[in-house]
This record gives structure tokens, sequence and C-alpha cells, in this order.
């Protein structure tokens, strides 16, 4: 099997069981993952399926001590603001709802939905109305980029696209690596400090200042009040996914619960001082915004795909070095090149400043257009080399396919059995959490999810069937309700870190965790019986046996006639954040296509057939509503994000 294939098929993750690992087992655990994640993206690199587009980089951007300031725009100046900040076609302004929301804002909004959906009544008057905005973002950043930042925003749309985010000005106190617009080469005058009673701040570039003084309010005991009953809304959300900037740069924000979440600090009155000419367009300083604690995103630039032949030019084929390229493909051979060095020859690697030079000088007379694309797949080079060498977490991305649609099957865990449930599956410390899985599901249960679904990415193209429970682990910081998957199948070779740590330990010969092509050695096999298919002619048909661990599924159900469309319940959606493998978590960041997405929900009837071996027994064999996604899911994440801050224990 090629070099290729290997890494590919070790990405795919599959069920870790419950157990307490050892410090000599998580040793174990982060040297395999560092070598094979961190090895992909090499892999990805050599094959060059980075700036092909099949495998996009993604990489962690983390923001602290936050402050949004929102101004309004004055209708009157619209055009004029545009002009300032060179905003020319496809774009135009944007007005959009407000940036945060009430609970009993979005309950109003939801019932008005459902009793007046062509909003003609009286009642719409009470709705929140569109307004035009300008936004300085400003925060402390780490991960991809460095030190702290200053952004300037509104809200464009393209024709009649939604709104999303437009960057005009940006401005940074570490120069370096930018997520949307490659790099920042100088240094911006920039102070921001935060302490528990506020933030105090300044721009100055060019003879323009920003100056911002946000005391918070505290109580009796000198705490900062908190704002419990706001958070931002779906609409800002779903907007601030996709951000733009000059030149049609543009980068997709996938979030977590941090942002969904996310509560705000009451603020006294804050002071800002702004002589940015576009204050000349803005009629208020509307809102102060403040948030609790971190905020975590995974950032996606969105770059041109090279056009890669078969089989791709690797970097031993560049004999004349990046100046002799005559192409893309052939450049970034070369600059994968001399940016691993080769130490069979003693050949060292380059300085990365060079590499970088070296890709801006040639690629900008070969096309320029490929800059981007060529500097962020270099930065995902060097980050696999990070994670190689243990100094980076991993990252994934990958996509759930529209069709066929993914469902879950739930089934109810009697809570006469959920004691017994617990100590078969989980972790002795795991606590088993209820869900309510949408809004009108009228009480919360213990519950066994089987998801199937299929996925195309960089856990490669296959169907997978999930089994999932609801745990909280109280070792979490924030401990909340979380997946914690029991079981999977899937119709491509699979990753088990359970099965593996068995392999490693009781293999003969002893397998050599540095040698890639010793790493088929841990797959596990695929399952060649898993058949799914969805459509609304035949309905819904699974075909999944797994003789050897006893696992049979058949499931025919009819196009349903009758069902509710509605949303997920956030506690649900935010237990994507963290996903178990025993004690092991992938931590995901999701878009709106997760939070927010379109359900259909339905009653299994008497003629529908479901039958599910796997964890007989213990749960209830009618299962609960049918649910099936009505659109596809976008998804990067963290694999095995928590193990290095696991807190492993000598086994008696």
């Amino acid at each position: 099997m090629k070099l290729s294939r290997i890494y590919l098929l070790l990405l795919l993750l599959v069920p870790l069981p419950a157990f307490s690992i050892s410090p000599e087992e998580k040793q174990t655990l982060q040297n395999i993952r560092n070598q094979i994640f961190g090895g992909s993206l090499l892999n990805a690199a050599i094959n060059q399926t980075t700036i092909s587009g099949k495998e996009p980089p993604v990489f962690s951007l983390n923001i602290e001590n936050r402050a949004l300031l929102l101004w309004k725009l004055n209708p009157a100046h619209l055009d004029d603001f545009a002009q300032y900040i060179q905003l020319s076609p496809p774009f135009s302004l944007a007005a959009v709802n407000p940036i945060t929301e009430t609970q009993q804002q979005v309950r109003f909004a939801q019932w008005l939905s459902k009793w007046d959906p062509l909003g003609e009544s009286f009642f719409t008057r009470f709705l929140p109305r569109k307004a035009f905005y300008v936004i300085a973002d400003i925060g402390a950043t780490s991960g991809a980029e460095q030190g702290n930042k200053v952004e300037f925003k509104t809200f464009v749309s393209i024709g009649n696209s939604p709104p999303f985010l437009y960057r005009f000005a940006s401005f940074k106190q570490i120069p370096g690596n930018d997520l949307l617009q490659l790099s920042t080469p100088f240094p911006s005058d920039i102070s921001w400090v935060a302490d528990h009673s506020g933030i105090e701040g300044s721009l100055s570039s060019e003879g323009y200042h920003l100056k911002v003084d946000i005391p918070l309010r505290m109580n009796k005991r000198g705490h900062a009040r908190v704002e419990r009953n706001r958070q931002f809304s779906e609409a800002y959300l779903t907007n601030s996914h996709r951000v733009f900037a000059s030149g049609g740069a543009q980068s997709r924000y996938y979030f977590d619960g941090s942002s969904v979440s996310t509560e705000f600090f009451r603020i006294k009155r804050a002071v800002v001082s702004n002589t940015f000419p576009w204050m000349d367009y803005v009629s208020h300083l509307s809102k102060v915004l403040v948030p609790t604690s971190k905020m975590e995103f995974m950032v996606q630039p969105v770059t041109l795909a090279v056009d890669v032949p078969k089989p791709a030019p690797g970097p031993g084929s560049c004999t004349h070095g990046p100046q002799g390229a005559t192409d893309i493909p052939s450049l970034y051979a070369c600059l994968v090149a001399i940016a691993l060095g080769n130490p069979e020859f003693q050949i060292p690697a380059a300085d990365p400043l060079v590499v970088f030079e070296t890709m801006f000088e040639r690629a900008s007379q070969l096309d320029p257009t490929k800059i981007p694309t060529l500097y962020y797949a270099l930065q995902d080079l060097y980050q696999g080399l990070n994670i190689f060498s243990g100094n980076e977490k991993p990252k994934l991305f990958f996509t759930l396919l529209t069709e066929p649609k993914t469902i879950f099957v739930n089934f109810e865990i009697p809570a006469h059995k959920a004691k017994a449930f617990k100590k078969a599956f989980l972790p002795k410390h795991f606590e088993l959490a209820k869900v309510r899985f949408y809004p009108e599901q009228k009480r919360k249960v213990y519950a066994l999810s089987l998801n199937i679904y299929q996925s195309v990415g960089q856990n490669l193209n296959s169907f997978r069937a999930e089994w999932s429970t609801y745990v909280i682990n109280p070792r979490e910081e924030n401990p909340k309700p979380r997946f914690s998957v029991l079981e999977a199948q899937t119709t491509a070779g699979g990753f088990d870190p359970l099965i593996a740590m068995e392999r490693f330990e009781n293999a003969e010969p002893p397998i050599d965790l540095s040698n890639p092509s010793e790493l088929i050695r841990l797959i596990e096999p695929p399952n060649l019986n898993f058949e799914y298919s969805f459509d609304e002619v035949d309905g819904i048909d699974v075909d999944l046996l797994n003789e050897e661990q006893e696992i049979l599924v058949d499931i025919e159900i009819a196009y349903p006639t009758e069902f509710l469309l509605t949303k997920p319940e956030t506690e649900w959606m935010e237990a994507n954040d963290f996903v178990y493998w025993g004690e092991v978590a992938d931590i995901l960041k999701y878009d709106q296509q997760v939070m927010f997405a379109d359900l259909m929900v339905f009653e299994a009837s008497a003629n529908d057939r479901i039958i599910d071996t796997t964890f007989h027994g213990y749960v209830n064999p009618i299962p609960l509503p049918i649910i099936v996604w009505l659109g596809g899911q976008d998804i990067a994440l963290e694999p095995w994000g928590n193990l290095d801050s696991i807190q492993a224990k000598s086994l008696p």
C-alpha cells in the first residue's frame, strides 16, 4: 500500500472504549497522534492535495480580552462610507439584524414565525429593526496569529446573498501571519490592557487615534457583573462565518460554544475617542460588548485551487530549483523540497523566511493569483512539522454531505438501566447526561444516538455509523453535556486508539512508530457489509453487519408523509464541542449549518423495520422520533485535542 494511502486511512477516528490511561499509554498515544496527523499534513504537501483544494488547511485562532465596539452608520452617508473604504462591486453595504439578542426575543421571534409565517401581522413591528453597522473588533490573539489586534469591519452582501462581514482595515501589534490577508509586515502602535475591573486601550496609525476605556460594573464582592440573558444573535453568528476583505480575500471562521453561549460583562459608561475618518459617516456608538471568556475559532482561508497533474510532482522532481519551475505545481514541489531539506544528503532545511520570499518572488512571475494558495499551503506544511514534533495540536477539516442526508436514530436509555449502562461503557468519573434534541421534545432523556452519514475530506470518503451517548466530564474546565462515541463502523479503514495500543504493545516484531510504513499495522479494516441510502421515494435503508463484534443494523423506514420542521436545541449542538472516545476527546468547531440546522423530525410507523443489536438490553427497542438533517455540515476539529491535558494515572 502506498504511503499516501496509509496516512489517509489513519485519519479516520473510530471508537476509544472507556479506559483510564497510564502515563506510558498517554505518551504512546501522543507519539502516535503526532506521527499520524503531523505526517498527514506533510503527506498532503508532498502530494499537493493542499494546493489542489482536496485538503484545505485550517488554523486555530483564539481571542482573549475581546471587545466589540458597534457604531450605526448614518443612512444618509452610506455611499460616502462605501467610497471611503473602497468598496466596489460585486460588494454592497448590507443592513443586518442586531448583533445580540435575549432569550425572550428569540422565543418571541420563534412564536411569531410559526403563528405568522408571512410576517403580515401587527406584531411584526415589535421585531428588532435592521441597521448598517461599523464594528471595531479588538483583542489579544493567539494560535496562528499573535498579539493585540484591531480590526474595523462592516456588513456587505453580493447581490441578493445573505450578509457577511467585510474587514476594511486591520492593525497588529506583532507583525506576521494574518488568516485573511496573508501577513502584516509592520507593527502598529497598539496598547490593550485588561484586568478584573475593565479594559483600557489605544491604537495610533498615520496620525489617527482610537482610545478606549471600558469600566465594568462590579458587585459588592468586587466581582464584575455579568449580563446572563444576552448572547450573540443567530444572525450575527451566521453572518460572521464568512469574512471578506479587499481584493476578494475570504476566510471561513468555525466557532463553538464559546461564541454561541458567551455571556457579556455589564459595562458602566464606556469612553471611546475615535479620530479615524470613517467616524464622519456614523451616527453614534450604539453598543460595547465585552465577552466574559476566551473565544476559540478554527479558520480556513479560501483560496484558488491549483490544477495539479497526476501524479503530482514531488520534491524529488525539483532538479533546477524554484527559479527553474515553469508552473505552480512544480514551484510548490521545489518550495516543499527546500523547506524540508534532505537529511540523507546532508541538505539542511532552508530558513522559513527564505522559503516565503522565494515563493512570493517566483509565484508573482508565474501566476500571482495563486500566491494566497501557496502561502497558506506553506503555513500548513510548517504546521505539520510542528505537529510532527509535538509542538502543536493537529487539525482536520471534513464535510458531511447533503445527499444522502445525515440521520439520527435515537434510543432512550430507561432510567432504571442508566446505572448499569454507565458502569459498562463510561469512564468511572463521567456522568451520564440527559438531553433534549429539539425544542418540541417534551422531556429530557438519557439517550443513545445512532448517527449515520457520509463524509468527505481529510477523514476520507466513507459512510459512517456512530453510536453515541451524552456525558458530563467533571474534570473539564466548564463541564457540560458532551457527545461520547461508544462504537463506530465505517466503509473505509479506521484507526482505533485502544486497539492501536493493544497492537503496539503486543506486536511481534515491535512497531517502529518513526517508520511510516509500519503504521499500517495499527489500522482497523473497513466494514464491507455496510450500505446506506436515503431518498424521498424509497425512504431510509441501512444494512450493517459486523459478526465479530455482534453488530447488526437492519433499518427500512418509509419516507414520512407527516413530519415536524424544527431546529436543534443549542445544548445538543454544543455537545459537539467535545466528542469523547473514552477519556480522549476530539475538539470541534462548526458553522451555522450545525448550530442552526433545519431538521425534519417524525415518528417511525408500525410498518417500518428498525433493528439494532449493538446496545440491545440497555435501550428501549422502539426509537424516539427520527431526526433528519436537511443540510450539510462543515466541521473543523482538533483530533485527540484534550490528550495533553488528561491526568494519566499509573495502573495498579
